[in-house]
């Protein structure tokens, strides 16, 4: 089994992802047509410290996310169930 902050911390990559590719962007564009640079440097240069920044926060924080999903599945069920039991009760 994978180790649950290994496994948030790949999930917030990939939620980081768009984020990090439009900086890359950005910041590649501007370099290419300043001639500050190549596009692939300004890229890396943008998007690598996005990328990391969501992969350590997955890490630091996934006890703290696995708690807060179980805690609300778990809300969302008991929500269930005394919805169901009024329910029944009314008829």
């Amino acid at each position: 089994m994978e180790n649950s902050s290994e496994f948030w911390s790949n999930v917030s990559v990939v939620v980081v992802t768009p984020v990090a590719i439009g900086a890359g962007l950005a910041k590649g564009v501007y370099d290419a047509s300043t001639n500050n640079g190549p596009f692939a440097d300004g890229f890396s240069e943008a998007a690598t410290p996005v990328i990391r920044a969501g992969k350590n926060f997955g890490a630091e924080h996934g006890p703290v996310i696995t708690r807060g999903v179980l805690t609300g599945a778990a809300g969302a069920v008991g929500a269930r169930i005394v919805g169901g039991a009024i329910r029944h009760l009314r008829i």
